[in-house]
């Protein structure tokens, strides 16, 4: 998933993207393309949980600056690797405001539900290359195809949309030629990276030994 996010931001930022327009004109407009490194650029990883951490780590590794932002932020602990700054949701805007690239990685919550919306869109720098691994709700499509149709926005990504389980995408936004959609893959290797079994195999023992669960669900918190 984190290669996932990295290859999305690269794709825009060579824009790979305007090559598939060019091919269906059989025309080349090479003053659009405008690429740029993302070395030393900023991005913002919202949700730095085990994901968005395996994220911000491989982003650290390709040379940019890794900020973000998850629900509890212990005073004075040790930054994830690859991260400079980590904040809670409360500073979100401030974060999207100095990031070129943001990454949703964080769960599906009614406190995330809609997260990236008008405010948050209002909130990030020009061209800013958004990309969604998480879950559809998360971000405010409306919302999103306003700040395309503004040209605020650089490429989005999305692994993910708004109903996904229930209807294709939004016709706007498959159409958009700053818009990639995959159905939901970015977990999808060659190589079995899934902890599932191991999982249910240390736990089973933990439960017969009467000892506490791993990666138990809170209810409330909604994950």
């Amino acid at each position: 998933m984190a290669e996932y996010v990295l290859a999305s931001f690269l794709h825009f930022s060579r824009g790979l993207h305007l090559s598939y327009r060019d091919r269906l004109r059989r025309r080349f407009d090479h003053q659009t393309y405008d690429p740029i490194i993302i070395r030393d650029k900023t991005v913002c990883v919202v949700g730095a949980g085990g994901i968005g951490q395996e994220v911000g780590k491989l982003c650290a590794a390709a040379g940019m600056r890794v900020v973000g932002t998850r629900r509890e932020v212990a005073a004075g602990a040790a930054l994830p690797t690859g991260f400079v700054r980590l904040e809670t949701a409360a500073a979100l805007h401030e974060l999207l405001g100095e990031s070129d690239f943001v990454a949703v990685c964080c769960p599906w919550t009614q406190e995330t539900h809609r997260l990236i919306g008008r405010e948050a869109f209002s909130a990030m720098k020009p061209a800013t290359v958004l990309v969604n691994i998480s879950r559809g709700e998360i971000v405010d499509e409306e919302a999103l195809l306003q700040a395309l149709s503004q040209g605020r926005l650089r490429g989005v990504a999305l692994d993910v949309y708004d109903g996904e389980f229930e209807r294709a995408p939004d016709a706007r936004l498959w159409d958009h030629e700053s818009v990639v959609i995959t159905p939901h893959v970015s977990a999808v290797t060659d190589v079995s990276e899934h902890q599932g079994v191991k999982l249910f195999c240390e736990n089973l023992a933990r439960y017969l030994a009467g000892r506490p669960l791993e990666n138990v669900i809170d209810w409330q918190r909604g994950y």
